[in-house]
């Protein structure tokens, strides 16, 4: 089963959370990795199509990606805080740090809870205004700016990081076997709450954000019918069109009169005082 992480930033540490995935990558066999990455809203349809289907909205896939993003909050196993001087005061990085401290303190034992890692970014006075510096940051407390490379930061970073996800694994897989076996033994391992055991890999798919394609028709193709909706329009009203009288089937031309089907016995006599011919019945 994987690890979940999810990475919790500020909108304008988003490169950085980026690169951080880039190191993370070569875990992707073991670990989910998961930041907040919405995707752009829907480009509009052009003006063709928006004239001919004027009550129909794209679907934003940024709606959609709102329940794939609650699960994957809900269920990381460790919280990677970056901290810098926006991100303690940006009201998500707030909640997801409340997210997190509810889930520890509702979770059965303490060693079963998410860990909650902060990686500090640059100078800022975190020990003071967050609810984070009651944690141990990643690098002993250093900033990533202080590396005179930034790459040598991340890849000590990412190798503390590897060691505490192997740390988790080995809980969860307790955590699994006390979901199998734990009713039948005497165990200190007690669920008390939504979030008292880790997630334990129960339905996968549920993570997956996997939005629509988008509508995107020919803009050249939504004139081609106005087009043709108006030619068939106006030969509504002008049947004697010979052009017109080919694509419209009520617009036959005037001066065409419909063929009778030649009968040898009418069926209605011409008139009342016409006698009827009936044939000679064989026997």
């Amino acid at each position: 089963m994987k690890v979940n992480v999810f990475i919790v930033h500020a909108p304008e540490e988003k490169a950085v959370a980026d690169r951080l995935m880039e190191w993370l990558y070569p875990m992707q066999d073991e670990v989910n990795l998961w930041h907040y990455a919405p995707p752009p809203a829907p480009d509009p349809l052009p003006l063709s199509w928006r004239i001919l289907l004027p009550w129909y909205y794209p679907v934003d896939p940024r709606v959609l990606y709102r329940e794939p993003l609650k699960r994957r909050r809900e269920n990381a196993h460790i919280y990677l805080f970056l901290v810098s001087a926006r991100s303690i005061r940006d009201a998500r990085f707030e909640e997801d740090l409340a997210l997190a401290l509810a889930r520890r303190a509702d979770c059965a034992r303490e060693e079963l809870g998410p860990l909650i890692l902060p990686l500090i970014l640059n100078d800022c006075d975190w020990k003071k205004s967050s609810r984070i510096k009651s944690f141990e940051p990643l690098l002993d407390g250093k900033t990533l700016k202080s590396f005179a490379a930034q790459e040598d930061g991340f890849r000590k970073a990412v190798a503390e990081l590897a060691s505490l996800i192997k740390l988790v694994q080995v809980r969860i897989k307790e955590a699994q076997y006390y979901q199998l076996h734990g009713q039948n033994q005497s165990t200190d391992i007690q669920p008390g709450g939504r979030f008292a055991l880790p997630y334990l890999g129960e339905n996968p798919e549920q993570f997956d954000f996997n939005p629509p394609p988008p509508f995107r028709p020919a803009d050249w193709l939504g004139w081609s019918l106005i087009a043709l909706i108006v030619v068939i329009s106006i030969g509504s009203f002008r049947k004697n069109n010979a052009a017109v009288s080919s694509l419209h089937l009520k617009a036959r031309p005037d001066n065409v009169k419909e063929i009778e089907y030649p009968r040898e016995n009418p069926m209605l006599p011409e008139h009342d005082t016409a006698k009827v011919h009936l044939p000679p019945i064989e026997e």
